[in-house]
């Protein structure tokens, strides 16, 4: 058998630059291999808790005060309660009719052998407002005790306030009429003597009103206390001595 046929040197250039260019491309490859692989583990190292965070949004928690959770937008507040205003009194329209008005006593201290204080409590019956002028003439106060006649604004004038008020039919308007506690006499003398312990009515009317009553019980004086003061004897080397004979 004869030797074959030898390929000129140029087939074999060609086929070595692809063996070098096989081989380059492989190279390549496994380092893009390797260059990927080593950027996704830095990424994961680098933010592992980024998915989670995002997913979750819970707030760190602050070593600095308290977590201050904001209303979302279009949240509607409560209001705050607004106190009620205070309703307006009624005005007087003018004069009352005596008829409208009414009177009543209360007692508000009644301890004998001193000043005993009686508030008038004054109302309309249909006015909503009206003016009256209190005084002895126009508003008259007794006290009696069974049919024993004690003490009147009658004999004893200047006990009754001469004043001018508003009286309303919703609110009272009081007047005060001080009794010395002591009987009366024609004169309102100081020198009648003091009423006892007992029951006793205290009555009082409007002039043209209906006349109102109200007993009450008028208590025994307190008793006054006498504090003595005792001179305490003198020590004995302080006593002279008595004369020896």
């Amino acid at each position: 058998m004869g030797r074959g046929r030898r390929l000129p040197a140029r087939v074999y250039w060609v086929r070595r630059l692809a063996v070098l260019a096989t081989a380059a491309l492989m190279v390549f490859a496994v380092g893009r291999l390797l260059t990927g692989s080593s950027d996704a583990a830095d990424s994961g190292a680098a933010n592992p808790g980024a998915v989670q965070a995002a997913a979750t949004l819970s707030p760190t928690p602050s070593s600095t005060g308290p977590t201050v959770i904001l209303p979302k937008k279009g949240t509607k507040l409560p209001k705050k309660s607004r106190e009620p205003k205070p309703t307006p009194l009624a005005q007087p329209s003018g004069p009352c009719t005596p008829q409208d008005v009414v009177v009543t006593p209360e007692v508000r201290s009644n301890i004998g052998g001193s000043d005993v204080v009686v508030a008038l409590s004054f109302h309309t019956l249909i006015a909503a407002a009206c003016t009256f002028d209190v005084s002895s003439k126009s508003v008259t106060m007794n006290i009696t005790s069974g049919h024993d006649y004690i003490w009147s604004t009658r004999q004893c004038p200047a006990a009754m306030p001469t004043t001018n008020v508003v009286v309303r039919r919703d609110i009272a308007t009081y007047v005060y009429v001080t009794w010395n506690g002591k009987r009366s006499d024609s004169t309102c003398s100081r020198l009648t003597t003091w009423a006892l312990p007992g029951w006793y009515h205290v009555t009082v009317a409007a002039l043209g009103g209906e006349p109102a009553d109200e007993q009450f019980q008028l208590a025994a004086p307190l008793p006054t206390t006498v504090t003595s003061t005792v001179t305490p004897d003198p020590p004995e080397h302080t006593k002279k001595p008595k004369n020896q004979g």
